[in-house]
């Protein structure tokens, strides 16, 4: 992307994808739903009406952290929460992420990322999650949404959710990209004004089985050249922009959870070992 396509998807009408990639857009966005919220009647989220799954949570501290390194790592799902959830995805049918309307299969259909029918597959997605009462369960997670409040001084007004299983296998890189499996590369999101992501692993995970990496304070100070070009950037440009040191592989047992600002730099491990089965909640606007 530059200056010229960026103008080309303002004249389309794409106003947020062009520009809410600045920053200082995306806090002066933030400041003004704030104040609106402010001066309407003042309503209790029907997510407040929840019992939480995170008891104990330092909110203040959570939201604070997110602001300083674009991520908060140690939300925990309980035992019986991960359980349902990784129920449900192991029953559920799934698609491909690369033929959303081709033929479905199962969990158990997969191996090695090759399915019974013989299609090469890396990752497979379950449609409309929220319909496991755990996976809502998350969604209206009281602690949860008032982290998300914090960071985005506001409500949401859009949730997508995402559950999708990344099998373990030995595609090359370009196979997967092939596949639509872009994620393995470092790029940042642009979803909105103002977004925050929540994730938990539902499986084991860490960097042989599809483990989460990010480059920590690289949701600002980003130099023209990367606001303006692709959202995409190899990892040596990243490292070299940002400082190794801020690499970060979160891995852990299942029900890890991390809440992030995915303007920052980040990219998914391709899954060599063992299959990653990953929630994902976008709160966007």
């Amino acid at each position: 992307m530059n200056i010229q396509s960026i103008a080309t998807k303002i004249a389309r009408g794409d106003v947020a994808y062009a520009l809410g990639r600045f920053r200082t857009v995306r806090s002066a966005y933030s400041s003004v739903r704030h104040l609106a919220a402010s001066l309407g009647s003042p309503t209790v989220p029907d997510a407040e009406k929840h019992a939480t799954l995170f008891p104990g949570t330092d909110i203040p501290r959570v939201v604070q952290t997110i602001r300083e390194e674009a991520v908060f790592i140690g939300l925990q799902l309980p035992a019986d929460t991960v359980a349902e959830i990784e129920a449900f995805a192991r029953s559920e049918p799934l698609h491909a992420i690369f033929d959303p309307t081709g033929p479905e299969f199962k969990y158990a259909d997969v191996v090695r990322g090759k399915c019974i029918d013989g299609r090469d597959i890396p990752v497979g997605g379950i449609r409309e999650p929220s319909r496991c009462p755990a996976v809502q369960a998350v969604i209206n997670d009281p602690v949860l949404r008032a982290v998300v409040r914090g960071y985005l001084g506001h409500e949401p007004r859009r949730v997508m959710t995402i559950l999708d299983w990344s099998f373990a296998s030995d595609f090359t890189g370009e196979a997967r990209r092939r596949m639509k499996h872009g994620v393995i590369d470092y790029h940042y999101d642009v979803m909105g004004f103002n977004f925050v992501y929540a994730s938990f692993y539902i499986t084991d995970t860490d960097r042989n089985s599809g483990a989460h990496v990010m480059m920590k304070r690289s949701h600002k100070h980003k130099p023209l050249r990367m606001l303006l070009g692709s959202v995409k950037a190899s990892e040596a440009d990243v490292r070299r922009q940002y400082g190794i040191e801020n690499e970060v592989v979160i891995e852990g047992q299942a029900g890890l959870g991390f809440v992030q600002d995915t303007s920052c730099y980040h990219r998914a491990s391709p899954p060599t070992q063992g299959d990653r089965l990953m929630l994902a909640v976008r709160f966007i606007n």
